[in-house]
């Protein structure tokens, strides 16, 4: 089973943002950037179910500047298998929306074909939490949200909710 991972680079979260001098939105210059937290638990995630022998093979997908690629390099450093990079000069806080990202992911879902796909709960520089539910849409793909683990026996078929339990 192969499982699709969405990574998004973000501003650290423990950077304290700055406004940009002509006030059209934050300052990304000089600032240290990482992968969203969220984001990070979904590759956990999927590196326990390839640790569990549940998945074959973790593929880390991120759209954004060719900076992101130290986001994939990260996800690979925690143990996903390959990683794609969608390059684009769009500012991935302003200019590039859940629905774009969504039909982007989409095409990437279309040609590699995963059993799963996995993204964070939301991202931490929009915390628009759109992304998953509209590439379900798209996808004509059932979806879980907040989800806090996954169990897979052939099929995906138990998900966990630690605030509910």
């Amino acid at each position: 089973m192969r499982v699709l991972v969405g990574v998004k680079r973000v501003i650290d979260y423990a950077v304290k943002v700055r406004v940009a001098a002509n006030k059209s939105g934050v300052e990304l210059q000089n600032v240290k950037m990482s992968m969203n937290p969220f984001c990070e638990i979904a590759v956990e995630e999927a590196i326990r179910l390839k640790e569990t022998k549940k998945a074959t093979e973790v593929v880390a997908v991120s759209i954004g500047p060719k900076q992101a690629q130290d986001t994939l390099r990260t996800a690979l450093a925690m143990g996903a298998d390959r990683g794609i990079l969608v390059t684009t000069d769009m500012r991935i806080d302003q200019e590039l929306q859940p629905l774009s990202v969504a039909k982007i992911l989409a095409k990437i879902v279309e040609e590699e074909d995963p059993s799963l796909v996995l993204l964070g709960k939301q991202s931490i520089d929009g915390d628009c939490a759109q992304t998953g539910p509209m590439l379900a849409g798209l996808l004509n793909w059932p979806q879980v949200t907040f989800a806090a683990s996954v169990d897979v026996d052939g099929y995906v078929n138990e998900f966990s909710d630690r605030c509910c339990r």
